[in-house]
């Protein structure tokens, strides 16, 4: 039964008529630098993200379709300044951001065992980013003393990104999905050279996520 079960995973697959992938993720980081009563810079950040496509299959093992991506993000950073042993100044600083993309696939299909599949994935991605900052400064000898600024930005965002996967087959039409990180290129601004070239396979921003065949 488990030999015959690769070739009725690929036969299912290119039976199917629609192949619904849903994945998220969650990640929560710290880091800090400096010593800890002056010139130090702690941040804490976290974020999630949830995606949904819809894709159908085509030759025996590929596959293409479109879907959306929706990630947010919050970031804390604090800092502390030390000025000639005199007075310390901090600021703390809040950043909210929001993201929204649609984006276009093709996938690709090649196994590895009787259920298990290896799944590379590239995709382009147009969307919207939405961000608010608030900061506070103020000195610590004197809080009374502070400064508030902040800022509301709204920006294109454009990305084309492979990405390792891997399925592994539970029945003919559900499949466990893991996402083991991204190889990419982002930009916010293709004007000002705001542009990104990314290598993330660190654990902690792997996504999960289930595959459905109709």
């Amino acid at each position: 039964m488990f030999l015959l079960f690769p070739l009725f995973a690929h036969a299912q697959m290119d039976s199917s008529r629609f192949i619904v992938r849903f994945n998220g993720g969650y990640a929560d980081t710290g880091s800090s630098n400096g010593v800890a009563t002056s010139n130090a810079l702690t941040t804490n950040n976290s974020s999630w993200n949830v995606g949904l496509t819809i894709g159908l299959p085509f030759g025996k093992r590929w596959e293409a379709g479109v879907g959306f991506e929706y990630w947010k993000q919050k970031t804390e950073t604090v800092s502390t300044v030390n000025v000639l042993s005199q007075w310390d100044k901090m600021q703390t600083t809040k950043t909210d951001m929001k993201v929204i993309i649609g984006k276009a696939y093709v996938a690709g299909r090649w196994k590895l065992s009787s259920k298990l599949y290896f799944n590379p994935i590239l995709s382009v991605g147009i969307g919207k980013i939405k961000s608010t900052q608030a900061a506070k400064t103020f000195l610590l000898n004197l809080p009374e003393n502070f400064w508030l600024n902040g800022f509301v930005g709204d920006n294109n965002y454009f990305s084309l990104d492979l990405a390792p996967t891997f399925s592994y087959y539970l029945t003919k039409h559900f499949a466990l999905n893991l996402e083991t990180g991204s190889f990419g290129f982002s930009t916010t601004d293709w004007k000002r050279d705001n542009k990104q070239w990314l290598a993330n396979v660190n654990p902690v921003y792997w996504k999960l996520g289930i595959i459905v065949l109709f």
